[in-house]
């Protein structure tokens, strides 16, 4: 039996591993040029570089070289193979050099160059944007393999048009990440053909991410006077057929907000998966609105409206009503496994049901405890905190017996309780102050975490964190030594 005899499956199949053969024997790095000298001026001694790995893209596209020479089978395999995921970023140089091959297996070669030469040229950093919207326009038997589409850099009303026809000649399109200004500028046409709901044509999207930057002065101004319409207005737009929603990113024009949120939470009944990190214009009253729509089938649940200051996040908002937000999250989420939020308060109600699915890590940040208010003195708040750290300690216990591993991280007061090793890890150098001296003395241990959570310091010039027991916190707590 020859080869192409073979059903289709084992024969992609085949093709896949050979490709993923030929990616890891490959070429994986590129080079570059230092001291690019620009046109007319005086050439001097250039050294090249090795300028870092090659892009996922790329190493795609060499490791099905020998295979597109094949045959127009496997040709077509290939290139849906590739095509398959299509990643765009702005063009951030202007360098391009002239004796560098761009058939990176000669690279051997090139290493034995000891003079190498190069110029800085000029390049439209819009190029490959209009070359992948012009491909897909004239060859749309390409673009129908085309599964993900992630953009990054592009936030003038030009890319925006560019992305929005990118993404209506790819009907099978199931995930895709696009920049803010996409629903700032795309009209509700644009919106029903990119989520593509009830078209008949292709699928329906799947995934949606969308970034947020904060943009030169010049592009800010143009996005503000833009009047195009909210797309979300229209009740054409449906979110229905969408399981993933990620929104990531601050900005300062136009942003995301919850009347937004409340506007997708019209339509946006089956979400499995929902992420608002490091966005500080939306709050917890725009999560809800979200949570509340894809209850019943919501898993996945990340809620860190996190700044460029790590652990002091901005504050997360507050409710209109007088709904209990804890209740809600233990109770109305049948399907919830993973949690990570940013609350204004909490209580021992949000561990009181032994029959949550959670698993893995479940991180609570929030910024006082139920019932309690700024007057309420500081005995009864450590003993309100003891009762609440008690019950995530039940709540870890009940779903172990099931053997179903849960850990709960608690960010209160400028510290992070671990209530299953009974540690508190936090910079308490006020409170010895507080102390004069006493607390925490040599009751403590030097801790791993530190403003950033689990990843500690990053590297910044920062220290003091320490991780002391539980009952001493408590203890200090009550005397006043450590603010809550």
């Amino acid at each position: 039996m020859r080869i192409n005899e073979l059903p289709q499956e084992i024969l992609s199949n085949i093709l896949l591993q050979a490709a993923r053969i030929n990616e890891a024997e490959g070429e994986t790095y590129t080079y570059g040029l230092s001291q690019a000298p620009l046109p007319l001026e005086k050439t001097t001694k250039l050294t090249k570089y090795v300028r870092g790995p090659l892009s996922a893209e790329s190493l795609r596209w060499d490791a099905t070289r020998s295979i597109r020479q094949v045959c127009s089978r496997w040709h077509d395999w290939a290139i849906a193979y590739n095509i398959e995921h299509v990643f765009e970023r702005r063009w951030r140089g202007a360098e391009r050099w002239a004796d560098l091959t761009l058939r990176r297996p000669s690279y051997r070669l090139y290493e034995l160059i000891d003079r190498p030469r190069g110029i800085a040229v000029y390049r439209d950093p819009y190029l490959n944007l209009k070359q992948t919207d012009s491909l897909f326009s004239f060859l749309p038997e390409i673009s129908q393999h085309v599964r993900r589409l992630w953009f990054n850099g592009f936030y003038a009303a030009e890319t925006d048009r560019y992305i929005l026809s990118i993404i209506s000649n790819c009907p099978n399109l199931e995930l895709l990440s696009v920049p803010w200004t996409v629903l700032r500028r795309g009209t509700a046409d644009d919106w029903i053909d990119l989520l593509n709901v009830n078209t008949g044509v292709g699928k329906p999207l799947y995934s949606l991410e969308i970034q947020g930057i904060c943009l030169p002065s010049e592009q800010a101004k143009a996005l503000e006077e833009d009047a195009t319409p909210n797309p979300l207005l229209d009740p054409r737009v449906s979110f229905s057929s969408l399981r993933r929603l990620k929104i990531f990113g601050n900005t300062l024009h136009k942003p995301i907000s919850d009347s937004d949120l409340h506007l997708i939470a019209r339509t946006a009944t089956s979400l499995a998966h929902l992420d608002l990190t490091n966005i500080s214009t939306v709050s917890v009253a725009g999560l809800l609105a979200l949570v509340k729509a894809s209850a019943p089938t919501l898993q996945v649940l990340e809620h860190s409206p996190r700044s460029s200051d790590g652990f002091y996040h901005p504050y997360p908002g507050s409710l209109d009503s007088d709904e209990h937000i804890c209740t809600l999250l233990a109770t109305a989420l049948p399907r919830m496994r993973d949690l990570s939020v940013s609350i204004p308060t909490m209580c021992p109600a949000i561990f009181a049901s032994p029959s949550v699915p959670w698993t893995g890590d479940a991180q609570f940040r929030f910024t006082d405890i139920c019932t309690l208010n700024p007057s309420t003195p500081p005995t009864e708040r450590a003993a309100h905190l003891a009762i609440l750290l008690d019950a995530a300690r039940a709540l870890i216990a009940s779903r172990a017996r099931v053997r179903a591993q849960l850990r709960i991280e608690l960010f209160f007061a400028g510290c992070i309780f671990e209530p299953e090793k009974g540690l508190v890890h936090g910079d308490f150098s006020l409170a010895r102050l507080a102390s004069a001296g006493v607390w925490p003395g040599r009751a403590h241990e030097p801790s791993s975490k530190g403003p950033y959570g689990s990843s500690g310091y990053y590297g910044k010039e920062e220290e003091g964190w320490v991780a002391v027991g539980e009952e001493e916190f408590l203890r200090a707590a009550g005397r006043g030594w450590v603010a809550m």
